[in-house]
This record gives C-alpha cells, structure tokens and sequence, in this order.
C-alpha cells in the first residue's frame, strides 16, 4: 500500500468543546422540521427538508441490507438502504469506504461476505465526513480487521469526540487535499470538499470494465443540512466560502460514475432496479453526476439567501434591553416576576421557553424539544442541569456551526434556558 502527499497539509482543527460526542449519537429521526426554501431542477421540485430526509431515510432504512452487488469494476455496494459503503476489491487486499453507525458494521460484514470476499481482507478504511452515520464504525471495523484507518485532517478533531461505547476513535494516517491511497493497482484520490463539516472528502478513482476506464467520483456530501448557518457563523465564519469552494473542485473533476455518502444522492434504488432487469450498467451516468450537484448548489443559495434576508429583517436579539412595563417596572426578555417559589419557576420556565422560541431552537431540537437528525432529543436526555449549563456556556464546535450561540452564565437569559430544558424531560 503506498500512500502519495501531493497538495499541502491544512492547519489542524482544534480540539472540539466537551459533550460533543451527544450530538454526533444523535441519528436521523422523524421528528418534524420546518420545510426550509424550496428549489426546483430538472423538473423536480424539493424543500430542504425534502432534499435531507431522501438521503438519509427512515431509522429502518439506515439499519436494513441493501442488495450487495457490483457497481463497475472492482467497486462493490455494501451499505444499507440508506447509508452507502463501498467496497474495492484489489489483489493485495481491500478498501473500504464508510463504516456507517456502528450497529451497521455487522450488516457490512454480511454482504461482503455475500459477494464472495473476507471481511478481514479489508487492509484501508477510509471516510466521506465525520457524522456518525458515515464513520462511527470505524473502531469495531479496525476491530475485527486491523485495517488502516485514515482520514482527512480537518475532520480528525470531530473524528476524536466520536466514541461509540466509550472506543476512542482509531487515526492511524491523516490525509490533505489531494493525497492517494495505493493499494493492489488501484489509486484513490482524496479531494478536500469542505462545508458540510470542515473535512468532507470526495474520493475519486478510475474503473476498468468491459474493456473501457471509467471516472468513478464518491461524493461527501454537498447538502446543507436543517439547522446549518450558513450567515454570521462564529464557529466557522469560513463556512460560505468553503461551500463554494466545494462545489468548484467538484464541478472540476471528471465523473462518468457518480455516487455519494448516502444512496439517495445518486438513485441507487432505481438504478440497481435496472440493473437487475438487464439493461446496460444504469451507474455509468455523468448526466446524474450534474444533476446532483445543480440540486445542491441550487439549495445552498437558497438557505444563504434565506438566511440573508432573515437576518436583515429584525431576527430576534440573543439578550434584548429591559423594556418598561405600563406599571413602570422593567423586565428582561419575558414574564415579569411570579408571586410564590412554585409560581417564580414557572415563570422562569415560561421564561425559557420563551427564549428557546427567540434563539430558534427548534430549528435543530424540534417545536417542543423532541430531537431532529441534527440536534439530540432534550425529552429524553440524561444530562443533569449543571452539563446543561456548562453545554449553554459552551457549546461544541459543531453546535456553534449549527447556530446555537454562547449564552453565559451571567446572561438573563441562561437560567431559563436550564430550567426550560430540564422541564422537557418525559414530554
């Protein structure tokens, strides 16, 4: 196996805040989410909200075989129904792209098993971005393999945090923009496609079948999820430029073999449909290639233009002045005071709900806190009050590029907030 630098190392990422790990255990749920813009391309029409659950699917779809099966060359579909892995087979052993969840790990193993292939044969495992529903089983595969693991710099930090069972999460080699991963003839090509988190990686690889060489692309993602900030990010002020930096690299690259992270980005279900009915390999597509990337860049101006707007047309203040009263008292963000203890954390309750309506909130945990793909469910946390605090102090990294802001512990705003979210619980 040799493994090529030929771009430049990126400056590391630093060290994510502490309980990040939750948000990363969060998988997609059915939990309802606003609609988000709308786009149409190619005479179909979809919100954001739409675009999102078509990739990720239901709770079932993530956890169900997919039929395993030949893709081209030596590249092989092993995932799930809704969380693409991929398999390439070479004479001094394997890659395998996407570990998925960890509980899909066993589902891998069957279906490489069921193409005629050794699961310990898998000698490299790579990524396509640091969500748990691409690379949480990382640790189990290394496990059961001793594969080398490898992944993109800028997402090693977000890597580190995601600890299924408490398993420190394995790096054995970080990977920069445009380096290769050799292994038994065949050479992949990682392609920094950053935005949806700081190192979204598209690989890139040529196919031999039926005599021809085909450009075979895997995309991370280019999907700007429910919730992302896209304007006024203080965890990653970059995040526009690097969206559009992401979609120049992947309009450059050739592709006649388009696939993605997650099955719905390329149409596997259509395309194994005729596969399977005898026409000629429905994958070798690079009219689809386009498509895909016109329907995400086209969502990514709306959200940023949505957002835009929003932001230019009096969004709530994160800590508005005391206003006056009729009676001439003044009060901060809410209720005024309540009468008795009982009545006084009510109020502050009310007074939290509130502001969790003013911070948008729900655009990530949902109208009432029950959890959505991007943000965990508050109904049923564990978290004590005090980690609750501490999270509203500081928020991860990836809560920040969410849009959930800082709240001190000084702030009026704060203690609500504690004692809204503690109120969730059993809801």
């Amino acid at each position: 196996m040799e493994i090529r630098k030929l771009g430049l190392a990126q400056c590391a990422f630093a060290v994510m805040a502490i309980l990040v790990s939750s948000l990363y255990a969060q998988g997609p749920s059915n939990a309802s989410q606003r609609p988000g813009p709308k786009v149409s391309v190619a005479g179909h029409t979809y919100t954001q909200q739409e675009l999102f659950q078509h990739n990720v699917g239901t709770p079932e779809d993530q956890n169900t075989q997919f039929p395993p099966h030949k893709i081209i060359g030596n590249v092989y579909y092993v995932g799930t129904a809704s969380l693409a892995s991929f398999l390439i087979v070479t004479p001094q052993g394997n890659i395998l792209i996407n570990s998925t969840y960890e509980r899909d790990v066993p589902v891998i193993q069957k279906s490489v098993e069921q193409l005629g292939f050794k699961f310990s044969d898998i000698k490299v495992l790579l990524g396509s971005h640091a969500h748990a529903d691409h690379m949480e089983g990382d640790a189990l595969v290394k496990q059961l393999t001793g594969a080398q693991v490898m992944a993109t710099a800028e997402d090693v930090p977000l890597l580190e945090q995601m600890k299924p069972a408490g398993k420190a999460h394995p790096i054995d080699k970080a990977l920069h923009d445009g380096d290769q991963v050799t292994l038994g003839g065949t050479t992949l090509v990682a392609h920094l496609t950053p935005g949806h988190t700081p190192g979204c990686t598209t690989w890139t690889l040529k196919a031999q079948d039926g005599g021809k060489t085909y450009d075979v692309m895997i995309i991370g993602s280019l999907g700007v999820n429910p919730g992302m900030k896209l304007v006024n990010n203080v965890a990653n002020p970059q995040i526009v430029e690097e969206f559009t930096r992401a979609f120049q690299v992947s309009r450059s690259l050739p592709c006649d073999v388009p696939l993605g992270s997650h099955p719905g980005m390329y149409n596997m279900k259509e395309k194994y449909a005729k596969l399977q009915a005898g026409a000629s390999n429905p994958y070798i597509d690079p009219a689809g290639c386009k498509t895909e990337l016109d329907i995400d860049e086209a969502m990514f101006h709306a959200v940023l233009e949505q957002q835009q707007a929003a932001l230019s047309t009096a969004s709530p203040v994160i800590n508005p002045p005391a206003k006056a009263t009729t009676s001439g008292a003044t009060v901060s963000g809410g209720p005024a005071s309540a009468p008795a203890a009982g009545g006084r954390q009510s109020a502050l309750i009310a007074k939290g709900k509130e502001r969790f309506q003013a911070y948008k909130c729900y655009d990530c945990h949902g109208e009432n806190g029950e959890g959505t793909p991007d943000a965990p469910d508050l109904t049923h946390s564990k978290l004590t009050a005090e980690q609750v605090s501490k999270f509203l102090v500081k928020p991860s990294a990836d809560a920040q590029n969410k849009g959930m802001p800082d709240v001190p512990a000084d702030s009026p705003d704060h203690q609500p907030l504690v004692a809204y979210v503690m109120s969730l619980r059993g809801k």
